[in-house]
């Protein structure tokens, strides 16, 4: 595939998982590459990536020039007589099918925040509930973009532009593109806030508010997105830690001890001082939970130093 790739001008982007998904696949594997029609072009690369590899298994052809997808990789099970010239147009065909499905949210969606900005764009996350005791989506919302504007100093951000950000990092999550691609939260917020002419590091904390995902992630760096993240984390602990829904045992359905983490580790890698535990309890207190903020964030505050001790012996 690589060599295919090579002559004509492309790379192959690399992917461990699919390559392993596909190896397993076939037996006989014949690699096939074909190009992708013009009018897809303009599509995120992510988009083209994530549409082929779900709904495919492809692997994509990036130009390394303009960084766009240009090019699909298909393994086929057998050699055809023809060369694989009528697997790889059948493939084209389907492929074509679902990008077109692509195209038109990705149009459909510039469209709403061209005609309503991203804060018209997230509107229906009112109807959407958080948790039962913790209200809607909306609400959540709210809380981050007040404790953002708060941390925001702290990390060397300006509060009104954390704020903001904060009000507009999870517009995306009602966008017709992630509900579909649900992998891609976070990247169409960087995208759609970019096109709705947010600047100055929003459209960064859109994407980066979500990291880290897991061990190997890379932390946020900008300020902006720095207080967000540090305030999306900090809400979600502070909520389920004030309704006495805490980790237990091998238990941690709300995925609690990886948003500990991330907090430690957006402190650590970005060398910033921070006094958690007052954050913690304006964040309790914050929360909408009647219940004593300074016990319940002390408690917090030791569940912070258990994930910290974790991640001070896997790093040696």
């Amino acid at each position: 595939a690589a060599q295919l790739a090579f002559a004509r001008g492309l790379e192959i982007v690399e992917d461990a998982g699919l390559l392993a998904e596909v190896a397993g696949l076939v037996e006989w594997p014949v690699v096939l590459m074909g190009a992708i029609e013009d009018r897809f072009l303009g599509l995120p690369p992510e988009v083209l990536r994530t549409s082929m590899k779900e709904h495919q298994k492809f692997f994509s052809a990036r130009n390394p020039g303009t960084g766009r997808i240009e090019g699909f990789v298909t393994v086929a099970n057998r050699e055809a007589a023809d060369g694989g010239a009528a697997i790889l147009e059948g493939n084209a065909r389907v492929l074509a099918a679902r990008l077109s499905d692509a195209l038109f949210f990705w149009e459909n969606d510039l469209r709403v925040v061209r005609e309503r900005g991203l804060e018209g764009m997230a509107a229906p996350l009112a109807a959407v509930t958080f948790h039962g005791k913790l209200g809607s989506q909306a609400d959540r919302v709210a809380r981050i973009a007040a404790l953002a504007r708060e941390i925001a100093p702290k990390v060397g951000a300006k509060p009104d532009l954390a704020a903001e950000a904060a009000r507009v990092a999870k517009a995306d999550l009602a966008s017709e593109m992630v509900y579909e691609f649900p992998e891609l939260q976070g990247v169409m917020g960087r995208y759609y806030a970019a096109a709705a002419g947010h600047d100055d590091g929003v459209p960064e904390a859109c994407e980066d508010h979500w990291r880290p995902m897991g061990p190997s992630d890379a932390v946020p760096s900008h300020p902006v997105a720095v207080a967000v993240a540090l305030a999306d984390k900090l809400d979600m602990l502070a909520g389920f830690w004030a309704i006495d829904e805490t980790p237990t045992g091998s238990k941690d359905p709300f995925a609690l001890r990886r948003a500990a983490l991330g907090v430690i580790r957006i402190v650590l890698e970005n060398g910033l001082r921070l006094r958690l535990g007052a954050l913690a309890e304006t964040a309790v207190a914050g929360s909408g939970i009647e219940t004593e903020a300074d016990a319940t964030a002390g408690d917090l505050l030791s569940f912070f130093a258990d994930r910290l001790k974790v991640h001070l012996r896997g790093e040696g």
